[in-house]
């Protein structure tokens, strides 16, 4: 019976022993997936690490000391393929949705964006909004299929994308480009005349002018009008997301107050948006 006794204090020791070793060797992991799309993060150059993305990480690694993170660079395709699998990872600039989602767990939202619009060479400009208005129309240029549009494989439009889907897309007037440098791709086509149009958020066109030194044009677009892009981090939808979104959630307020995140935003969304 004293044989039994000590048996049982031992192995009781044994289990308040290991069990915050191992909470404390094993803690929660985030794995941000990062898309290499200028200017959300920035691998190269001169802004290389200075993407609104990039300091959105930043941010949120700085505000959750006792997570362990790890940053994956994964095109948007395989990102998607990742959450269909249910992998643990986490894209930090998403575009947020009321509505719940299949595979995605969304945060609360972290900060807005401008609107996307259309972008353009600027001797196409006079003649777009001549047929289509000013904003324009978007359903009316792709009804007309006079222009050739480019986007980046794997790159979704929210609202928009079932009147690409409808009017353009798998027609030869559609043309998807791929690889890291596909929006520096689709602007320097736009220009030689490869390409007539995209659709993208200002920043975009103001990170390749800054970038390349080329000029090119931001149109509104009329279905957008009065809309506000809430971006938010999304999540793989499963036990391991649902309590990440809830640590995520806990810390947005420190991130949005984030000197790094805020510079990030006042270089990338205020300048565009007021340059436009």
């Amino acid at each position: 019976m004293k044989y039994k006794g000590l048996l049982l204090s031992f192995i009781m020791m044994l289990a308040g022993w290991a069990w915050p070793h191992s909470a404390k060797a094993d803690p929660h992991e985030i794995v941000w997936a990062a898309n290499i799309a200028p200017p959300f993060h920035i691998v190269t150059g001169p802004y290389a690490k200075q993407g609104l993305c990039d300091a959105l990480v930043d941010a949120f690694i700085e505000a959750m000391p006792n997570t362990k993170h790890k940053i994956e660079y994964l095109p948007q395709l395989r990102i998607g393929m990742l959450w269909e699998q249910e992998k643990n990872i986490c894209f930090p600039c998403m575009i947020h949705r009321a509505n719940e989602q299949r595979l995605i767990a969304f945060s609360d939202p972290t900060h807005n964006y401008p609107t996307h619009g259309i972008i353009t060479r600027p001797s196409l400009v006079s003649e777009l909004t001549e047929k289509y208005g000013n904003p324009i129309d978007l359903e009316r240029l792709l009804q007309d299929r006079m222009y050739r549009f480019g986007q980046p494989v794997g790159r979704l439009y929210g609202k928009l994308q079932p009147l690409l889907e409808e009017h353009i897309i798998g027609t030869t007037q559609h043309i998807d480009v791929s690889g890291d440098t596909a929006n520096t791709s689709m602007m320097s086509m736009i220009l030689s005349k490869r390409l007539d149009f995209t659709i993208d958020y200002p920043m975009v066109e103001r990170f390749y002018e800054e970038t390349e030194g080329r000029s090119l044009a931001f149109i509104p677009i009329s279905q957008l009008a009065n809309d506000v892009i809430v971006g938010a981090v999304a999540c793989t939808k499963n036990a391991w997301g649902d309590e990440t979104v809830r640590r995520i959630n806990e810390v947005i307020p420190e991130v949005q107050n984030n000197p790094h995140f805020n510079q990030a935003q006042g270089l990338w969304l205020e300048t565009s948006a007021s340059s436009n």
